[in-house]
């Protein structure tokens, strides 16, 4: 009977335990699931912040890149202002070397206006009145007396600008210096071709007057070689 009474306290003493093992891993399963909830929410968080991180880095990325570009603009614009500035001194200079010699050309200084012109295509050889100064170097050494350096500044004039407004007069000019070298023929020829294509011209009255100073040159000649 003692016996019996012992193994039921042992018995009982085990399934305490038992119960009491039970209890415990429950415990345990419950805080690993806790743990590993916090662990997901942990990850949530962490990968919710990765993500402003990068989305931060994106719009950090795209300011800097505006940044480069603004300073990329203003200095671009810096350069653009320094060339701009550059090109309009150069402008007034020259067109100050420009003015001095047709002043110089005007009051019959005319060695001196050919220097001027000769300096204006030396220094500002791609300038926008460069088609006028060449003209008006003809003119120079015109009123000079230098014919043949005339007929060939005159001749450069026309094979490089035909449109230009000074075109017909540089007709006349030239066949005025082939008259002075006595090359009648050429003379009569450019003449003849301003009168008809410029028929209306201001300077084809003078143009008409040479004409027929010629004609009137070349008829004595011949009645004198007769």
């Amino acid at each position: 009977m003692q016996r019996l009474g012992f193994l039921a306290c042992i018995g009982l003493f085990i399934a305490q335990v038992s119960l009491g093992a039970l209890a415990i891993d429950e415990l345990a399963v419950i805080k690993n699931l806790n743990e590993i909830k916090q662990l997901k929410q942990d990850n949530r968080d962490l990968l919710g912040r990765i993500e402003q991180l990068q989305q931060q880095q994106t719009i950090n990325q795209k300011k800097i890149t505006e940044l480069f570009n603004l300073l990329e603009y203003k200095a671009s614009s810096t350069t653009t202002k320094a060339v701009v500035l550059k090109f309009e001194n150069a402008d007034r200079a020259a067109k100050k070397v420009y003015t001095n010699a047709r002043s110089l050309l005007l009051t019959e200084q005319y060695q001196q206006a050919i220097d001027g012109f000769q300096d204006y295509l030396g220094r500002y050889p791609d300038n926008t009145q460069i088609s006028d100064v060449t003209y008006w170097l003809g003119k120079a050494y015109t009123a000079k007396g230098d014919y043949q350096n005339g007929k060939k500044t005159f001749v450069d004039f026309q094979e490089n600008y035909p449109q230009h407004s000074k075109f017909p007069n540089s007709l006349y000019e030239l066949a005025f210096v082939h008259y002075q070298l006595k090359n009648n023929q050429a003379a009569l020829a450019l003449l003849k071709t301003m009168i008809k294509k410029f028929p209306n011209h201001r300077t084809t009255t003078n143009a008409k007057d040479l004409l027929l100073t010629i004609e009137a040159q070349t008829t004595d000649n011949k009645t004198n070689a007769k």
